[in-house]
């Protein structure tokens, strides 16, 4: 389990770092999808799913849930590749319903290839907006901390030898 700690004099209000486990992220996560997700960004985005870490923004990915590898060789130097990889989940079965099926995301955006040309990026633009209403509707509480130990030294004591 992961426990709070403040220094006295910086605190995760003003700037310390304030968390055993600092650099663990503690926000909400959006993860951002599309038809050109592939491989390991498709399992990625299904482990943010299945775990219930985020919230996926997009279109549905491609569709390629068994793994290639680059250790077939040829005599001429190049390599051959062909799905071997594959992953298996008792609640999800083979390939993680990711082969040929993709990810499919909680809120389905699709970029007008128009707005993108001219710079705007829809999904990104509504991710923004899921993470805010998230962010209204369930704000991130930083924990508070206890009581500072009293580390004084008692009476009676002369110095801090053993």
């Amino acid at each position: 389990a992961w426990m709070y700690w403040e220094g006295r004099s910086t605190n995760i209000t003003n700037g310390g770092l304030g968390w055993d486990e600092q650099f663990a992220f503690r926000g909400h996560l959006v993860v951002l999808v599309n038809e050109h997700t592939s491989s390991d960004g498709e399992a990625f985005a299904r482990g943010v799913s299945e775990l219930g870490l985020g919230k996926i923004v997009g279109r549905r990915t491609w569709g390629g849930g068994i793994w290639l590898s680059s250790d077939n060789r040829l005599v001429d130097g190049g390599i051959a590749t062909a799905p071997e990889i594959g992953v298996y989940n008792e609640h999800i079965g083979l390939g993680l319903k990711i082969e040929n099926m993709g990810v499919v995301p909680d809120v389905e955006v699709d970029n007008n290839p128009r707005a993108a040309f001219d710079g705007v990026d829809m999904q990104l633009e509504r991710a923004i907006e899921v993470l805010k209403d998230w962010l209204e509707s369930e704000p991130i509480v930083l924990p508070e901390r206890g009581p500072y130990a009293d580390l004084s030294l008692r009476r009676g004591v002369d110095d801090c030898s053993l």
